[in-house]
């Protein structure tokens, strides 16, 4: 016998549906993340909004940057990251959320709705705090997200402010890879990727750091490349990325 189906929508349950954003961003040499408190339990969430009727999952996006963060939504361009529907997620009640990452530079976060937590390499908060519902698989998918594209290319969320040196360039990357980088590798796979700046004279620009000048650098405007391989760790001589193999 066939099974009974219906064409009618009202037959068949509806659940929430919520987008949550991870905004990352890196402070004094380490990853962070915007947390807002809870009102009703005090406890640290990633920001979110349900959507309302009639909205689209991007208007959403603006109204939680906008509305609960005090971010401009113009400036931000957010990252799809994926969709956590578990039915037990959030207590109460059947949601499903459309999670975002964006990584910000750290001056344009200075009037943000919330805190900055440090995160640690493993993704979670380095306080030990659990956040609320699920937020912890969210923010850790969100972290693993934007290391496989620090992997990549040089600063690709563009998180430095140019010109910079090498070595400020690195420390980012570490900060977010979550481990120290090999520099002289570091060195020979970025430049490449890299335009020197130079002066009216056609000398390389430089920046007095750690008692020695170093020449300062910006992405160039359309890199054709990428890193290719893993960034080297200290200590080894790197791998392959997967798939290189």
């Amino acid at each position: 016998m066939a099974s009974e189906s219906s064409d009618r929508l009202t037959d068949y349950p509806r659940p929430n549906v919520a987008v949550d954003i991870a905004v990352l961003t890196v402070v004094a040499g380490a990853l962070r993340v915007v947390v807002q408190r809870d009102i009703a339990t005090g406890r640290a969430a990633l920001p979110g909004r349900f959507v309302r009727e009639r909205r689209s999952t991007d208007e959403t996006v603006r109204e939680v940057l906008e509305l609960k963060l005090g971010l401009s939504p113009d400036h931000v361009r957010p990252h799809l990251l994926a969709v956590f529907s578990d039915p037990d997620r959030d207590p109460r009640g059947w949601t499903i959320s459309i999670a975002h990452v964006v990584a910000l530079p750290a001056d344009e976060l200075g009037g943000v709705v919330g805190e900055l937590a440090e995160v640690t390499p493993e993704g979670r908060l380095a306080s030990g705090e659990r956040l609320l519902y699920d937020h912890d698989a969210i923010l850790a998918a969100a972290t693993d997200n934007l290391r496989d594209r620090y992997e990549d290319r040089p600063d690709p969320d563009n998180l430095l402010r140019p010109p910079y040196t090498l070595t400020e360039l690195r420390e980012l990357h570490e900060a977010i890879l979550g481990r120290r980088l090999m520099r002289d590798s570091f060195n020979r796979r970025v430049q490449p990727l890299l335009s020197p700046r130079i002066d009216r004279a056609g000398n390389p620009q430089t920046r007095v750091a750690g008692g020695r000048p170093a020449k300062l650098f910006a992405k160039q405007a359309a890199p054709t490349t990428t890193f290719g391989w893993r960034l080297p760790t200290a200590g080894d001589k790197g791998r392959p990325r997967k798939g290189s193999e």
